[in-house]
């Protein structure tokens, strides 16, 4: 029986009913074992000791159990790389991993910063670019090194975008600051941003672009309407267009709202006033309610600062302007005081030379022709002014020189 079932064809066959048998007589790996482990084909553990084709599981299992170390040495051949037991039997593959034999997971650590932090950092570097511009000298460098830094941290903040384009303003590079705006208005959420407008109507004043530069500003209000630096050049472009309904609202909002009491705010203040004035009749309550509002803007305007000349300027045309003056009706009284404020206009710093001198051909016009007709007045046996006083004008002595 034995030579029938070694005459049966096929080494696989022959192979698999001597495992068999070996189990069920208990032989150990000796012996007999040994010899019929020598019929092992060579690609099986052949001279070099390389291990067999994972693709044949049988003839693993018999080689290992001829050689007696291959289930616990890796390096044995016909070893398998698959995890086993602790009788040295293969485990399902179900029944543990190479991630288990690794250890745990391992979770890759997130690089993004936290929101809550990224936006402080934003805000600490666009303070410092704040800072920068606010100054006498505006640092427009500083300013924009700062907004790049921003942006570093937040690519996507408007804000730091804008800065960079106020920057570039600073420095007088208009058309620069203008194309990094009009590329940031392709996001809408730049569309929603005061300060992108409020930038784009400075751009356009200094490129001779008045009516966008009105639209701009205003638009900015709109949006925030506690920007008071739009809120403040809104007005300046109402005063020049003539809009002193419109430039009394905003200034009016500037000092009481916002407290402002700076010397160019209030002499702003005062000629929407005087420019308001100009809507009534002459006489009027409303024209003289507007007048005296009117001077009374001036003269704070020049307790904040008396060397502002715009201030006396402007009120020398409030007494030239407004026949009668409110609480003063004598003519040559209201000229006079008229062309004393002029002439400290001219003691001042930055005097237009020009504007005094056609306001003062102005005046002594209207001073003559009010001496004239006092002069008819009294041939015609009209009872005679009153000697003018001195105007109500700051003394000579207290004039600032000329520079």
């Amino acid at each position: 029986m034995t030579a029938a079932m070694l005459t049966i064809p096929g080494w696989m066959d022959r192979s698999s009913r001597f495992a068999a048998l070996a189990l069920m007589l208990g032989l150990t790996a000796c012996g007999g074992g040994t010899k019929q482990a020598s019929t092992t084909p060579a690609q099986v553990a052949g001279a070099s000791g390389s291990s067999q084709s994972t693709s044949d599981s049988g003839a693993s299992a018999a080689a290992g159990n001829s050689s007696g170390r291959a289930a616990s040495d890796p390096n044995a051949a016909g070893a398998s790389n698959a995890p086993v037991d602790a009788n040295g039997q293969p485990q399902s593959s179900n029944a543990g991993s190479l991630v288990d034999a690794a250890g745990p997971p391992v979770t890759l650590p997130s690089y993004d910063p936290d929101p809550a932090v990224a936006k402080a950092q934003v805000e600490q570097h666009l303070q410092v670019a704040r800072a920068a511009l606010s100054g006498p000298v505006p640092d427009a460098e500083t300013a924009l090194r700062e907004a790049r830094l921003a942006l570093q941290v937040d690519a996507a903040s408007v804000d730091a975008a804008a800065m960079i384009a106020f920057s570039y303003y600073h420095k007088r590079l208009y058309d620069t600051a203008e194309l990094v705006l009009d590329d940031l208005f392709k996001r809408e959420s730049a569309k929603q941003n005061a300060n992108v407008y409020y930038i784009y109507g400075l751009v356009y004043d200094h490129t001779n672009r008045p009516e966008q530069a009105v639209m701009s500003f205003k638009k900015a209000v709109e949006i925030n309407p506690e920007h008071v630096s739009a809120l403040i050049n809104l007005g300046v472009h109402q005063l020049q267009n003539s809009q002193y309904t419109e430039a009394l609202s905003s200034f009016e909002r500037l000092v009481r709202q916002f407290g402002r009491s700076d010397v160019v705010t209030l002499t702003s203040l005062g000629s929407a006033y005087r420019g308001h004035a100009a809507d009534f009749p002459a006489g009027s309550p409303d024209r003289d309610d507007n007048v005296r509002k009117a001077e009374a803007a001036y003269k704070r305007a020049l307790q904040a600062s008396s060397g502002y000349g715009p201030a006396y300027y402007n009120l020398g045309l409030l007494y030239l302007d407004n026949d009668p003056f409110p609480g003063l009706p004598d003519t040559l009284l209201r000229l006079n005081t008229s062309k004393s404020y002029f002439d400290q206009y001219k003691n001042m710093q930055n005097v237009d030379m020009k504007l005094y001198d056609d306001r003062m051909k102005d005046v002594t016009k209207a001073i003559k022709r009010a001496e004239k007709q006092l002069k008819k007045s009294k041939g015609s046996g009209g009872s005679a002014a009153t000697p003018a006083p001195e105007p109500a004008a700051p003394p000579a002595k207290a004039k600032a020189k000329r520079r």
